[in-house]
């Protein structure tokens, strides 16, 4: 885990020690930034201020070290609109949780969640390019110099996702203690939980210590 990005000879972002990209999509990385499950006494926020979603987006690949100190810079001198960026943020990453986490469990989202996800990508959509790169043409985006501009790439993520065949693969971790999210791309789609070294090692500690207590 990168602990901190060097530019220009001097320390400019610090990256939380507590983001993993293990879900398979930028989306349902973006709603793990939840720890936890979700309503219960373990739940806890990792994105705490508008320096913390930076973070995330650097990162996650979505913005680049250039522009992240960019954003930084006026993020101090607006502070009240970075925290208001931060609240949208949260907003977005709750309703693509719940969009995503009813479709993992075979249920239809909710309409009020599509609802946001819909208005950030109606805000966010029209900054997007068509732009050259070494593999060829692709989709882009113009150079973000607004500070909500980190939100429109989480969006057309979860957008993009909905929308595909992959959506099939989406899975929520079987712990009740984890409510993150994953792309289960095994053979036979038996994969259950966020990370086998976390939530997959406490539950078979879990199932040896019951099974010990049951044979004393």
């Amino acid at each position: 885990m990168i602990d901190a990005l060097i530019l220009e000879g001097r320390m400019v972002i610090m990256i939380g020690k507590n983001f993993e990209l293990i879900a398979g999509a930028a989306c349902l990385n973006f709603t793990n930034t939840l720890g936890g499950a979700r309503g219960k006494t373990n739940e806890t926020e990792y994105l705490k201020n508008y320096q913390d979603l930076l973070n995330w987006n650097l990162l996650a690949g979505l913005l680049s070290a250039k522009q992240a100190e960019s954003l930084e810079l006026k993020s101090k001198d607006h502070q009240s609109e970075a925290n208001k960026v931060l609240e949208k943020a949260k907003e977005l990453r709750e309703s693509i949780y719940h969009i995503f986490s009813a479709i993992a469990s075979g249920q239809i989202p909710p309409n009020s969640d599509l609802v946001v996800m819909n208005r950030e990508l109606e805000h966010g959509l029209h900054h997007q390019r068509i732009v050259w790169t070494l593999s060829g043409y692709k989709w882009g985006w113009e150079e973000p110099t607004e500070l909500d501009s980190l939100l429109a790439p989480i969006a057309r993520s979860a957008a993009d996702l909905i929308t595909s065949a992959d959506l099939t693969h989406v899975r929520e971790c079987a712990s009740p203690s984890c409510s993150w999210l994953f792309m289960d791309e095994t053979r036979n789609k038996s994969r259950r939980w966020c990370n086998m070294k976390t939530c997959g090692n406490r539950n078979k500690l879990k199932r040896f210590r019951s099974r010990h207590v049951r044979n004393e």
